[in-house]
């Protein structure tokens, strides 16, 4: 097989976070789908639509089921580690497996090295936008314990950067509490800090939110500290500190936070960080280290399909991030045919050929650039502008 067009096909319409599926067409008129990352602004976009060309130019002719040959040739180039052509080339290669899988009729686990298990856990996320008082999140807890979830992430913060206001902590405290309360103490609790505090703002964070026993502290501090300073959080802690893809941004990156030992659970985002392969690089490597994986998997459905393929096979995978019934518009059904349910928050394992999903290109171009909500997390537009349209639904 040779690749004979890449073409990208970004969407916004009605999306908190824009999406940006990835196709890879073969010379005999085989095709396979992907998803590259769209954590960063709305222009991206556009930008992600030229690298699509840029790769289409470096791979036209190349074979898509040697995926190692593709993976190696983006990071040895000049602007191969850069974040944009990493989220590009992540949506690039996951349509490749997903060509791989088809062409050998066999599902991307199997390409991967084979599942080790058929179900996975999942933890809900997504599900509190909008909320604002301590009894608002409490109430929207139970309804996602209700759903049958025994996991769920959240950020009880407001616009704290850096350092965050005796109020605000108070609210952040009070927010968990009363979850805590509600929900009882089965459930998981993964607190999101959205790499937005100093370390000595983080320690002061964390010790006061132990009380409340979370699965794990997430970015608690900004990404450009690094490994050193996540450690000295890590190791001032009683609780489990996580990082994502803030700071793991490929297997380099993450070959220093697992090298130093400075979080507990590694959280790469296959749609960002070069694909699955990489993202299976760095579980091996954190692996060695007893460290968990629990992939972010913030996208679309594209995405987290991949991903789930991808949970099947690392031996220390813990938990399966999950917006989709919480975040997704009502035509996304009409574009994508999606195999990955969560039902009683697990996850049944596709074994389908390649990813097993079905994208429509044509009422894709539907919903191309349209208007989106603010996505600004940390302002309060955003929380008005997207919680009024979630709570409109």
């Amino acid at each position: 097989m040779e690749i004979r067009d890449i073409t990208a096909y970004p969407l916004t319409d009605d999306l908190w976070n824009p999406w940006c599926i990835v196709t890879v067409e073969t010379a005999d008129g085989q095709r396979g789908v992907g998803e590259a990352g769209g954590l960063w602004a709305n222009t991206d976009l556009h930008a992600k639509v030229e690298y699509a060309e840029k790769f289409d130019q470096w791979f036209r002719g190349m074979d898509p089921t040697n995926v190692e040959a593709l993976r190696v040739k983006s990071q040895e180039t000049p602007w191969g580690q850069s974040r944009l052509a990493g989220a590009m080339f992540s949506g690039v290669e996951m349509a490749c497996w997903d060509l791989t899988g088809k062409h050998f009729d066999r599902p991307v686990h199997d390409m991967l090295g084979g599942a080790i298990r058929t179900e996975l856990p999942a933890y809900a996320n997504g599900w509190y936008d909008g909320l604002e008082t301590p009894a608002e999140w409490a109430d929207g807890a139970a309804a996602v314990i209700d759903r049958g979830y025994d996991a769920l992430k959240f950020d009880p913060y407001e616009n704290s950067v850096r350092d965050i206001s005796n109020d605000e902590l108070a609210l952040a405290l009070d927010r968990i509490a009363a979850i805590r309360e509600r929900v009882g103490d089965g459930p998981s609790l993964m607190i999101e800090g959205h790499a937005r505090l100093t370390p000595g703002e983080a320690i002061k964070v964390g010790t006061r939110m132990a009380e409340y026993n979370p699965t794990w502290f997430e970015a608690p501090i900004q990404a450009h500290q690094g490994p050193e300073a996540f450690r000295e959080v890590r190791e001032a802690l009683s609780i489990p500190v996580s990082d994502d893809l803030a700071s793991i941004e490929n297997k380099f990156s993450a070959f220093d936070y697992i090298a130093e030992r400075a979080i507990d659970v590694i959280q790469p985002d296959a749609a960002n960080a070069g694909g699955l392969r990489e993202v299976q690089y760095i579980g091996q490597m954190a692996d060695a280290a007893s460290i968990s994986i629990a992939p972010h998997a913030a996208g679309g459905p594209v995405a987290m399909c991949a991903t789930v393929h991808l949970d099947a096979v690392l031996p220390n995978f813990k938990i399966q991030e999950g917006f989709n019934e919480f975040t997704r518009p009502d035509w996304v059904s009409s574009v994508i045919d999606d195999p990955v349910t969560i039902e009683d928050g697990t996850i049944a394992v596709p074994d389908a050929p390649g990813l097993g999903i079905e994208f429509d290109a044509e009422r894709a171009r539907e919903h191309d650039r349209n208007p989106m909500p603010d996505h600004n997390f940390l302002s309060s537009e955003f929380k008005d502008t997207y919680g009024s349209q979630r709570h409109a639904e």
